[in-house]
């Protein structure tokens, strides 16, 4: 069973977003994570607007969550997944994309 995310809370910062969340992983633990998310990595990832900041940041979650399967990294930022993966921006994208249909 893979994990599931909970977003606690969503809070603007000076450079974009920052998301507390809860992942509740497959075995039933619980692990905090602090996600967060620049205007320029919204931008990319949602170029017309169309999905709201916490939906970017949940797409950027599951795919992290693909790249990390022991669990994600209890700090991340939205542009670390790229780091990780060359593919990371296209997939975080297409499950963006997904949500604004």
């Amino acid at each position: 069973m893979q994990g599931v995310f909970e977003i606690i809370a969503e809070r603007e910062t000076a450079g974009g977003w920052a998301f507390d969340v809860q992942e509740i992983r497959g075995d039933g633990s619980l692990a905090g994570i602090t996600l967060t998310l620049s205007w320029q990595d919204y931008d990319l990832f949602c170029p017309d607007g169309a999905v709201p900041p916490e939906g970017v940041a949940r797409a950027v979650l599951e795919v992290a969550r693909s790249l990390w399967p022991e669990g994600v990294p209890p700090r991340l930022d939205a542009s670390t997944p790229r780091r990780k993966s060359g593919d990371a921006d296209r997939r975080i994208t297409e499950r963006v994309d997904s949500r604004a249909a």
